[in-house]
């Protein structure tokens, strides 16, 4: 690692230049909203509640990480980021270990790892922390494997160096392999595929000298990685005799009973949602994640974004010729046909395997959505790619196709944040207009929410949470949580209810609860994002031209006597919802 000081610190100052831009302008996205929330009112324990009934290690993680972040949203998303970082240096490390004499095509390898465009949650940076946690582990993990198997094996073969060095040294690293592997399970259980990505690296690395017969490397492969063994084991042993599993969606005979019931008709879902999970982890999240968020974004912003991408571009240029002459590599060499191979083996592999846990839990990977479910196998899709781009005859077309991935990258991770923080934005200036209009909600409001944007309001329940941390942000230590305002999304899927208006359902969520009164609703309403929000009162209900025709339909049913106005203004909090916006003609609309 310490010849390739140079590598690290150009993969560390890229992937900050593709995820950091906008880092300041990123607070809570989407779910982060209850993850807050519920560790404002019911303290970091209230995290072994929300992860009891699948993944109690989460418990801990979160209850670790609200401890020492609590709800600042800068500290969350600098945390993820440092991980990526993470990610990136044991990656690195890996291919080193597995191809020494290669380093431009190892940091390559690391980089499209690095900025691998096909995870699109990194800018929920509370919700999924263990996510990205846990593949910086596995990484880890895989590499401290190499590192313990290098250690014994001939020095000629494996290029371990003296081979006198302490088995104490050993010990250490075949400890951290397995708390590592356990850790980066117990946190993502679907990455245990990943596991067949350890095997295959283990296979290249004992059996460099490619004298042997086929069935004669499997044997040496076994018998250095056997021990390894104990990481899937383990975990399994846990789950499958010590903890019980009270989800049905992470719980493995439930997930296998439907394979079980139609063994023909589940294989060949199966095989389907394995082509599309391979299609969408190994090309189509270098080509079809950038269009739709770079096309949303203001055309300033598409501006700065092609600036970006073109800065990221010369750093790698940069980068190469820099490692390339540090290594001794002439232009155009360096590159080996036995290297390609096995890359392409490695991540060919390592990437089938990594989403057939996630199949068989009758899932897929694609890349929006459900992308988390391919960032496990993401190390795999990255140096298939780099292998992959060494199969153009031409250097000048394998250079430009790798400058073309890398550039869609970028910007498909400028326009990711860049939207987000359109959302962000827009919400906290939806709420500070409320904040103005309402001094004080009343306790038991469902709240009916028409948000500006397409997408606001996630899952149908108004994001209630930014509400709440608003009106009634007091912890009171109660394990679940009951939410005081409730909230929906006023559209298509929740207006029966809200027209019915007779119902009252006890529900919730994980660690909270909380009460949806159909009886008792107060309708927001914000047409567009220049318009001012509107609270209803149903006795005269003020409809804009621009509203959809949900809100006219629920107006009347709106009761503006849940709000308080006879009391002190409650003010959102400056960390989660920004700085007040300017007093324009919408704070005077809301104070008329």
């Amino acid at each position: 690692m310490k010849k390739n000081t140079q590598s690290i610190l150009f993969l560390l100052l890229i992937s900050a230049v593709v995820f950091l831009p906008r880092i300041g302008e990123l607070t809570y996205y989407k779910d982060d909203w209850y993850y807050v929330y519920d560790g404002m009112i019911g303290g970091a324990k209230i995290f072994h509640e929300m992860f009891r009934i699948d993944r109690p290690a989460r418990g801990f993680f979160f209850e670790w990480y609200f401890l020492l972040f609590g709800v600042n949203p800068l500290a969350w998303h600098v945390g993820a980021f440092i991980w990526r970082g993470l990610s990136a240096i044991g990656a690195l490390w890996i291919f080193d270990i597995l191809w020494r004499d290669n380093r431009k095509f190892n940091f390559v390898a690391a980089l499209l790892f690095a900025i691998y465009p096909g995870y699109f949650w990194w800018i929920s940076a509370i919700e999924y922390q263990p996510m990205i946690a846990s593949l910086a582990l596995q990484v880890f993990s895989i590499a401290f494997t190499l590192k313990a198997i290098q250690l014994v094996a001939p020095a000629a073969v494996l290029g371990g160096g003296d081979a006198a060095l302490s088995k104490f040294k050993r010990i250490a690293y075949i400890i951290g392999a397995i708390l590592t592997g356990w850790a980066y399970i117990a946190l993502v259980d679907y990455a245990i595929g990943m596991e067949a990505f350890r095997f295959i690296a283990v296979y290249l690395l004992v059996n460099r000298d490619g004298q042997l017969d086929f069935w004669k490397r499997l044997i040496n492969t076994v018998k250095a990685w056997a021990w390894t063994l104990v990481i899937p084991l383990g975990i399994a042993v846990w789950r499958i005799f010590f903890f019980t599993n009270e989800r049905k969606a992470t719980d493995i005979g439930s997930q296998l009973s439907v394979f079980l019931a139609n063994p023909l008709g589940a294989g060949m879902d199966w095989l389907l949602q394995i082509y599309k999970s391979l299609l969408n982890l190994s090309v189509l999240a270098w080509i079809n994640q950038f269009p739709p968020f770079v096309q949303a974004i203001r055309l300033r912003d598409i501006a700065f974004g092609v600036l970006l991408a073109a800065f990221v571009i010369l750093l790698v240029v940069f980068a190469e010729r820099r490692i390339r002459l540090a290594a001794g590599e002439k232009a155009g060499e360096g590159w080996q046909v036995q290297v390609q191979k096995e890359a392409l083996t490695l991540g060919g592999l390592g990437m089938i395997f990594g989403v057939l846990p996630v199949v068989m839990a009758n899932r897929s990977v694609d890349i929006g959505g459900f992308s988390h479910y391919g960032l496990p196998a993401s190390l795999a899709a990255g140096v298939f790619m780099a292998a992959f781009l060494n199969l153009f005859a031409l250097e000048k077309i394998r250079v430009a196709a790798l400058y073309v991935l890398i550039g869609f990258a970028a910007l498909a991770h400028f326009g990711i944040a860049s939207n987000a923080v359109t959302e962000i934005k827009a919400l906290q200036k939806f709420w500070w207009q409320v904040s103005w209009r309402a001094p004080s909600l009343r306790a038991g409001t469902l709240l009916v929410v028409h948000y500006p944007l397409p997408g606001m309001g996630d899952g149908g329940y108004g994001l209630m949470e930014a509400a709440n941390v608003i009106y009634f942000p007091e912890p009171t230590g109660e394990i679940p949580v009951h939410y005081p305002l409730s909230g929906l999304t006023l559209n298509s899927e929740n207006l029966p209810g809200i027209l019915d208006g007779t119902q009252v359902i006890e529900t919730g969520y994980r660690s909270h609860t909380f009460t949806l009164d159909y009886g008792n609703i107060l309708v927001f309403s914000q047409p567009a994002l220049t318009s001012c929000v509107h609270v209803i009162d149903g006795t005269q209900p003020l409809i804009s031209s621009n509203d959809p025709v949900n809100v006219p339909l629920v107006a009347p049913a709106s009761k503006i006597e849940n709000v308080i106005a006879e009391t002190e203004s409650a003010l959102p909090p400056v960390s989660i919802f920004g700085e007040e916006p300017e007093h324009d003609w919408c704070y005077y609309f809301q104070k008329a």
